[in-house]
């Protein structure tokens, strides 16, 4: 895998809306954060790589937990 050394700019395929028009997200990777802005503004928003792991995890964790309890309320209901 390549070592991140130096800061990589790419554009990605998904917009938001600002200001009543979609704009693209431009990303840029950086060995430590990564800094996130609309295409066409100059406010970027930096994230530490530990938040987005972080973050993940515990999307993760809140999904899996949402189907043990459906599967034991759809277990617990097929036993009337």
């Amino acid at each position: 895998m390549t070592r991140l050394d130096r800061p990589v700019r790419r554009e990605t395929d998904v917009s938001v809306r600002d200001g009543g028009r979609a704009r693209t997200v431009l990303i840029e990777l950086h060995p430590r954060h990564i800094e996130l802005r609309r295409k066409g503004t100059r406010r970027r928003l930096l994230v530490a790589y530990e938040a987005v792991y972080d973050l993940a995890a515990k999307l993760l964790a809140r999904s899996e937990r949402e189907e043990r309890l459906a599967a034991k309320k759809a277990k617990k209901g097929g036993q009337r």
